[in-house]
């Protein structure tokens, strides 16, 4: 049996920057994850400007290794388009970035696995989690028996620790379901932009376009659970129905090549405050349910959270502290972060992107009103 100060389950953005965050603890930490990579990751790719920040806040260097990944786009514009067809640019103050799962993710492995105090296992799920008066046991799908003082789950909205550790239902308004694909030679595109078309058979929903290198795109639609489940949607059918008949999308794929298969994924929405720590352990990314409700973007966010909960576990170490009290510390760090634009968000969700009237006015009063461009911007 191997024992560790820390065991994170799940080696994404969540769980590596967590490893990152305690890369000078000089604490034993294992990094466990199911996949070996690397490994396709059903995602936007789409990653937003403050990641670097969020790197250079654990180590200056990381940030400075990101900016030397050569598979990316980077992204200046975000183009929002109204039901009516309005379009809206709005330009980013600083510039975000497209990047693969397959090379985002492995690159932030990497960075970890670099780490003199980490024990990185690939390739196998943990099967078990059972909590003890000093820590934790795990068992792995190899057959691994780990123990740990506390355990930072990172393992997904269906993993093991919150199902174990934090369990609670998800309402069918607090998720969503997105499907995307890969495509070549699509037409008729803005240079560095994300565009989001806001049709009104996906409200609140939308069709997505995100550019990536070498003339190739990420391009997908997201709509909340209820209303797929409700309608019986097939949402891969929608979307090649969209590709193939939409007068406006439809001719800019008409001599797009796919790569490879439609795939889909559920996103844990951040609707409220949950129970996301407790004795000797945090819960980070989808396993907290922190994807945003109008964007249904989560990189960032769990991104952060990782950052917290290595901060927050190297203070419990120093402190030799591990209660639930403690650990509130977490609780209040991240959702003092998140949860002010959070909200404005599930208000925008509610308000504006389930009306399509309303959207076709957002649209016009920007293009017509710079102070309204710019608090738009700012909203989203």
């Amino acid at each position: 049996m191997a024992d560790f100060d820390v065991i994170i389950s799940g080696a994404g953005p969540a769980g590596c920057t967590a490893a990152l965050a305690l890369g000078s603890s000089g604490l034993n930490v294992a990094l466990i994850e199911k996949e070996r990579f690397p490994r396709e990751k059903v995602c936007g790719d789409a990653i937003p400007a403050y990641v670097p920040k969020v790197l250079a806040t654990i180590n200056p260097s990381y940030r400075v290794a990101l900016e030397g990944i050569e598979d990316k786009k980077p992204v200046s514009l975000c183009r929002y388009v109204a039901p009516d067809r309005t379009a809206l640019d709005i330009t980013f103050r600083e510039n975000g970035m497209v990047c693969r799962r397959s090379v985002f993710d492995s690159f932030l492995l990497d960075l970890a696995s670099r780490l003199d105090n980490l024990t990185v296992i690939t390739g196998t799920p943990i099967k078990d989690v059972r909590p003890g008066s000093k820590g934790f046991a795990v068992s792995t799908g190899n057959g691994d028996e780990l123990t740990a003082k506390l355990l930072i789950g990172c393992d997904g909205s269906a993993g093991v620790s919150k199902r174990i550790l934090a369990p609670y239902r998800h309402e069918p308004s607090e998720g969503s379901v997105a499907v995307r694909a890969y495509f070549s030679g699509i037409k008729d595109n803005p240079p560095e932009t994300l565009e989001f078309h806001f049709l009104k058979q996906l409200l609140p929903g939308y069709f997505w376009i995100f550019p990536l290198p070498g003339n190739e795109f990420n391009a997908g639609i997201g709509m909340p659970s209820a209303v797929v489940s409700s309608g019986k949607i097939n949402l891969r059918d929608l979307m090649m129905k969209i590709i193939e008949t939409d007068p406006v999308i439809g001719p800019r794929f008409s001599t797009a090549s796919m790569k490879g298969d439609i795939k889909g994924y559920n996103l844990p929405l951040f609707t409220r405050k949950r129970k996301i720590s407790g004795e000797r352990f945090m819960l980070c990314g989808d396993a907290a349910s922190l994807v945003n409700p109008a964007t249904g973007a989560g990189i960032g966010q769990a991104m952060q959270s990782g950052r917290y909960a290595g901060w927050q576990a190297a203070e419990c170490f120093r402190e030799n502290d591990f209660s639930v009290e403690f650990m509130k510390s977490y609780d209040l760090t991240l959702y003092g972060k998140l949860w002010r634009s959070n909200r404005n968000y599930m208000i925008i969700r509610n308000l504006v992107l389930k009306n399509p009237v309303v959207l076709n006015l957002a649209s016009r009063a920007g293009n017509s009103n710079r102070f309204i461009r710019k608090e738009l911007a700012e909203k989203l």
